[in-house]
């Protein structure tokens, strides 16, 4: 069975054959968050991560009330999510942010540099991590299409993350495409 991303101009991606869903980053940024009252809690602004293990744990809120600082949503808590997102209760726990992971340098077992995390891509139903999006540059990225790779070939270090996979085998990546109307 051929499975293959199709990256469109969709609000998530889709595992065409598979028939699952997937989110990146920016399906969730600045949702709302409402507890089972009702009652506005905030909008989300990070991704609480556990990298080692390729799970999303949770999100970070950004809490609407002055007196509270930013607090965070576990996986377990989340009662459904669609246009803004529904929590049993939050947490004052710290966990990784994927913010934190933004913008890190991804390097090869050679040191040379791959690009730079810009997104990353995760399971509708588990919320298991399948991979990071990879910025080259905005040229590159038009021409050739930005990188996407599985999060079991990464290791995560202090500055950088290290991709151990063989290139050679499979590679994935996002490309451009043209969009048409009907009516011109």
């Amino acid at each position: 069975m051929n499975t293959f991303i199709k990256f469109g101009n969709t609000k998530h991606i889709k595992l065409v054959e598979m028939d699952d869903f997937m989110y990146r980053s920016k399906d969730f940024l600045l949702m709302e968050v409402l507890n089972i009252q009702g009652k506005r809690m905030g909008f989300i602004n990070d991704i609480l991560i556990n990298f080692n293990r390729g799970y999303i744990e949770g999100f970070g809120v950004c809490c609407s009330n002055l007196l509270n600082k930013n607090m965070s949503i576990l996986k377990e808590d989340i009662i459904s999510f669609n246009d803004n997102m529904i929590v049993k209760k939050s947490v004052k726990e710290e966990k990784l942010r994927f913010f934190k992971l933004k913008g890190m340098e991804v390097i090869d077992r050679y040191g040379d540099n791959m690009g730079i995390v810009e997104d990353i891509i995760f399971d509708d139903n588990s919320f298991e991590i399948y991979g990071l999006i990879l910025s080259r540059g905005l040229i590159n990225n038009f021409i050739n299409g930005k990188k996407v790779l599985l999060i079991r070939q990464l290791l995560l270090g202090d500055r950088d993350i290290l991709y151990y996979g063989d290139e050679s085998k499979i590679k994935f990546k996002t490309m451009p495409h043209h969009i048409t109307g009907i009516n011109k």
